[in-house]
């Protein structure tokens, strides 16, 4: 095997690869990127953890055909740093590789590409297309909240459900950890290939690397469901995830359908008094307390080995008042994906979830859980 090609290309691609490779794994076959020749003027690469499927092609000028799996951290490494001219590699013998760009040589160690896992072409695919832009905002605004806990698989991924609306398709996400909950969802995108509605819960690690593939995507993604897996096609790259095989828990409980006390608050000045009350809260806690009164809202919080703040805003308020405890992380959390400059706070009583929402995104919605105070 032996090819030249860009540098600048290959140190993309290597970069895509570097979330999807197992370096943990026993395996160490999943800690390699597999590149082999497809034609004359183009070269393949895979890299995978069983979960994840991560295939791209690349312009090439190949003088001999061949395959060879390299390890892809090294590999990202040295392309990274070697200056910007064509990279040249060939294949050593006992599957070594000889790479040179310039005046810079390296020899970097591989394994046989008959040991790499073996991968099947779907083949057959009905693709709907999505604005990039509208897969990312839902991304932001969901990813956050997945839970960490794996005790608790079907929360570990989100919820992302694709149905045909007229010519265009709905796209939403959902996800939760238990103590807050994320949901999205938006209309666009192209449905003509794409005719019944389709969902899957996708494992937080492989909705990261969806969202850094798209970092350098083009404008539209192509979107395929298959036998328990999701495709997304990006320029020259596929992304395979197996979904989770588990059950989403119903959502739908834990939004509240009506909240009797409702504050239209400015998003910035609400994000910089929760920042900074929090400054003294207790660091097992993370508790601030809300005290909603008569024409305020008061945010406090309190540590015995540190001191105690309090700051108020204004709002339209005359009910009585209430009292209530959130986790000031999973606040910031919500107002750092929220791009209105007005958010609402509702709720019903001490006892009751709070829910942010926005003027300007019918489509989205925040739920936190009240803490004991």
């Amino acid at each position: 095997m032996e090819f030249t090609v860009n540098k600048q290309d290959l140190a993309t691609s290597l970069y895509k690869a570097q979330g999807v490779v197992d370096k943990k794994s026993a395996l160490n076959i999943l800690s390699h990127v597999l590149i082999e020749t497809t034609s004359n003027t183009e070269i393949r690469f895979t890299c995978t953890d069983y979960d994840v499927v991560l295939t791209g092609t690349l312009p090439a000028e190949v003088s001999e055909p061949g395959k060879i799996a390299v390890g892809a951290k090294n590999l990202y490494e040295v392309v990274r740093a070697l200056p910007e001219e064509p990279v040249h590699i060939s294949r050593l013998e006992n599957d070594w590789i000889s790479l040179r760009c310039g005046s810079a040589n390296f020899r970097l160690a591989g394994l046989p590409a008959d040991d790499f896992p073996e991968q099947t072409d779907p083949g057959g695919l009905n693709f709907a297309s999505v604005p990039k832009q509208q897969l990312l905002d839902l991304i932001d605004r969901t990813l956050f909240s997945v839970s960490h806990d794996e005790s608790r698989a079907s929360l570990n991924g989100v919820l992302f459900e694709v149905t045909p609306s007229n010519n265009e398709l709905r796209l939403l996400m959902v996800s939760t950890d238990g103590h807050r909950l994320s949901k999205s969802e938006s209309v666009g995108g192209e449905a003509s290939n794409f005719d019944q509605a389709a969902k899957a819960i996708i494992h937080r690690k492989a909705i990261s690397e969806l969202k850094r593939c798209l970092e350098d995507s083009s404008d539209m993604v192509q979107v395929a469901f298959e036998r328990g897996n999701i495709y997304f096609g990006l320029n020259n790259t596929m992304l395979q995830v197996r979904e989770l095989e588990e059950t989403f828990p119903d959502y739908s409980r834990v939004i509240p359908e009506v909240n009797s006390i409702q504050l239209s608050l400015n998003r910035i000045k609400f994000q910089d008094m929760v920042r900074r009350i929090a400054t003294l809260t207790s660091s097992k806690t993370h508790i601030l307390r809300f005290e909603i009164q008569t024409g305020k809202l008061v945010l406090r919080s309190s540590n015995p080995e540190a001191g105690e703040g309090w700051d108020e805003l204004a709002v339209s308020y005359e009910g009585e008042p209430l009292s209530v405890g959130f986790n000031y992380r999973y606040l910031l959390d919500i107002l750092s994906v929220i791009d209105s400059d007005q958010v609402t706070f509702s709720i019903n009583d001490q006892y009751s979830p709070g829910l942010l929402t926005t003027p300007d995104d019918d489509g989205s919605l925040f739920v936190v859980m009240p803490m004991r105070i």
